[in-house]
């Protein structure tokens, strides 16, 4: 009978807090040596299988799943579950193979639809047996009918029998049984009450089935054994059917304590392979502690560290504590995956284990020698299976803290930087500072350069996108309160469509589009209204937009990059993991920057992957945020290693590095190129612009 989820998930969490039953039995019993396993009497076989098979009609006895009902003729499969004959019957014949899996497993074994070769279940025969004959049905609840009386024999009246005579083999009613005691000639006769001869009768039901006397030679007692044929045989058998040298007949005996010995020393084998998966579990749990206390400690770290920020940027938290959980429920995905594969061999350990102790402790000697091959080949080859561990990796979270302090007013001087091939790059001037005014940044996240050179910068703090001419002067702003519609709250990034439009998206669902003097336009969601209805989670990340006005979007809660045209009609869905920053190149290439993975993977309209980025300079390990394209195609990626190098970096159209643009940088966040070729940097609270003053 198959095990409730319950008591598989109570079976699971004790795996390893307690022990087997039996080997708390070795622990506490003295073990039996193999003479004194073999020697165990008939007569004492036969009371325990008596009093488990009575014991069990009282409770649930199992039945087919298949059908929910009693076994009829129940067959046994490799992998030691059993089904009625009839059920699998139909199972073969309703599929179009010529192997069927297992209806309760699904073991990866195939298994033959010619049902007859299967082994019967012989102990589940022989217990059903057991049951019937006890008067009790074997279903849940179940009960027998009533046995119906047995007539007089000894007369013609229709009257019940209430004693059996031993001598004259007749059932007597009660005056036939007067007359009995009061003939001279039968007084000498032994009678017995119809109970008793009831309790006789059912004792002859449990006796063991092997047949005594050999069907093919009348009057012949089976006492022999033929090892290559597997099958029992009386002398005469063994003389003409399996002599020679192609055959070994042993005593019948000798057979089943062969028989015997090969299922406890298989089943010793599984038990120590069973030991082993069980100390798999408990690495596994060591592990799942450590990642725990790993989890648990970085969170503090960050709450510390956030606690430690000023008031406008707390909500930094969150984003940090977003991405560790995004990371824990990855890594625990990879460890339940291994708890299910552990759980799942154990199961078979047990599933054998319990079925070869069943034929040991209740089987007959025939039971022993008709399932010791399906046994001991099941056995065998669980003795073989070895436990599978993931990487001690897999409890260890690289996540490094931001800097303690982050300064507000700090213009860093930039080093110029010449690489391999000569380039050599230079700071052309700084837009904004810390403020709220025009021309002032409170954190600025996206930026982006139309082709007439209007500078566009996402002011996140400020709750706005500021617009900036091409002599870097104040234009406009992208946010207004004259509608509810247009206005911003915290936007990401931003991008300008080639007829001067202006694009912003914010913490909101929307895609805003402004005119060339920044008054708003209309928006549109990136998800259809089905799936918005359904609550469906959106978070856009980045903003793109192509040489054919096309309007990348990026959801970082979906996985996806949506394609629109520039009235918000939408064209095709690309999937990528967590895209946080993106640019399209002139082939339309689509650039992907995925800080979550630390790499930018760059692939073709139709999502074909093309190749990535994640190392720069000597093979140093890259910490990618914003992304960008110039004419060319090149690629440029900001580089942010936490307490480390904030850098922007140059690959070429194949992702070969080529080039260092410019380094000790306080927090960039996005990266741009102008038409002229200036690279535009959003760092902190200011927008940094470098030029390339010569190639050597």
């Amino acid at each position: 009978m198959a095990e409730s989820p319950k008591d598989k998930t109570s079976r699971r969490k004790n795996a390893v807090t307690e022990s087997p039953k039996v080997n708390s039995q070795k622990d506490t019993t003295p073990q039996e040596s193999p003479t004194e396993t073999t020697s165990r009497t008939n007569m004492t076989l036969n009371q325990k299988t008596r009093d488990r098979a009575h014991s069990m009609a009282t409770e649930d006895m199992p039945v087919c799943v298949i059908c929910h009902d009693d076994f009829h003729e129940p067959k046994l499969l490799p992998c030691l579950h059993t089904f009625c004959k009839k059920c699998l019957q139909q199972l073969a014949q309703s599929g179009d193979n010529k192997e069927i899996l297992c209806p309760e497993c699904l073991d990866p074994q195939p298994i033959t639809t010619d049902i007859e070769k299967l082994p019967d279940n012989t102990l589940i025969q022989h217990l059903n047996s057991i049951i019937l004959a006890s008067g009790k049905s074997s279903k849940k609840g179940g009960k027998s009918k009533k046995e119906k009386d047995i007539n007089c024999s000894s007369c013609d009246k229709d009257i019940a029998a209430v004693c059996r005579c031993e001598d004259c083999k007749e059932f007597l009613c009660q005056p036939c049984v007067d007359s009995h005691k009061s003939m001279k000639a039968l007084r000498g006769h032994s009678t017995i009450t119809m109970k008793e001869w009831r309790k006789r009768r059912d004792a002859m039901a449990v006796k063991p089935q092997i047949a005594k006397f050999c069907s093919k030679h009348k009057g012949e007692e089976i006492g022999n054994y033929c090892v290559k044929c597997r099958k029992t045989a009386c002398k005469d058998c063994a003389d003409l059917e399996h002599s020679g040298p192609t055959h070994n007949c042993i005593p019948l005996e000798e057979a089943v304590q062969q028989s015997r010995q090969q299922i406890e020393n298989a089943l010793q084998n599984t038990r120590q392979a069973e030991a082993k998966f069980r100390g798999a579990w408990e690495i596994m749990d060591k592990r799942n502690s450590k990642l725990k206390e790993t989890v648990d400690n970085l969170k503090k770290q960050i709450q510390d560290v956030m606690i430690r920020e000023r008031e406008e940027i707390a909500k930094r938290e969150e984003t940090f504590l977003e991405d560790l959980k995004a990371v824990d429920q990855e890594k625990r995905k990879e460890m339940n995956a291994f708890y299910d594969k552990l759980e799942a061999n154990l199961e078979d350990f047990w599933a054998a284990q319990d079925l070869a102790d069943s034929v040991l402790d209740l089987g007959e000697d025939y039971h022993v020698i008709s399932l010791e091959k399906v046994l001991c080949e099941r056995l065998d080859l669980l003795s073989s299976w070895r436990p599978s561990l993931p990487s001690e990796d897999l409890a260890e979270i690289d996540f490094v803290e931001e800097d303690d302090e982050l300064e507000s007013d700090h213009v860093e001087s930039i080093v110029e930087e010449e690489v391999e091939d000569g380039e050599i790059w230079e700071m052309d001037g700084v837009i904004g500072g810390r403020g709220a005014g025009e021309g002032q940044f409170d954190w600025c996240r996206g930026v982006t350069v139309s082709l007439d050179g209007h500078c566009v910068v996402a002011d996140w703090g400020n709750h706005r996108v500021q617009v900036f001419n091409k002599d870097r002067s104040f234009k406009c702003v992208l946010n207004t309160s004259k509608t509810m519609h247009g206005r911003l709250s915290m936007p990401h990034d931003a991008a300008c469509l080639p007829d001067g439009r202006f694009i912003a998206i914010d913490k909101s669902k929307f895609v805003r589009v402004y005119d060339p003097d920044g008054k708003f336009l209309f928006r549109f969601e990136t998800v259809c209204e089905d799936n918005v209805a359904k609550g469906e989670a959106v978070e856009l990340s980045c903003v793109a937009v192509d040489r054919r006005s096309r309007v990348f979007v990026g959801d970082v809660k979906r996985n996806v990059v949506t394609v629109h045209y520039s009235d918000g009609l939408h064209i095709k869905t690309i999937p990528t993991v967590a895209p946080s920053h993106i640019a399209i190149t002139s082939q339309d290439f689509v650039v992907v920057s995925c800080t979550q993975k630390q790499k930018v993977r760059v692939m073709n309209f139709d999502g074909k992957f093309a190749f990535q980025i994640d190392v720069y300079g000597d093979g140093e390990k890259l910490r990618p945020r914003g992304v960008g394209c110039d004419k060319d195609d090149n690629i440029y990626v900001v580089h942010k290693e936490r307490g480390g190098e904030k850098s922007v970096h140059m690959y070429d159209d194949k992702g070969t590095y080529v080039a260092c643009v410019a380094t000790n940088l306080n927090e960039p966040y996005d990266v741009e190129l102008s038409p002229d070729g200036r690279v535009v940097v959003s760092d902190d609270d200011t927008v940094k612009i470098f030029r390339k003053v010569c190639t050597t």
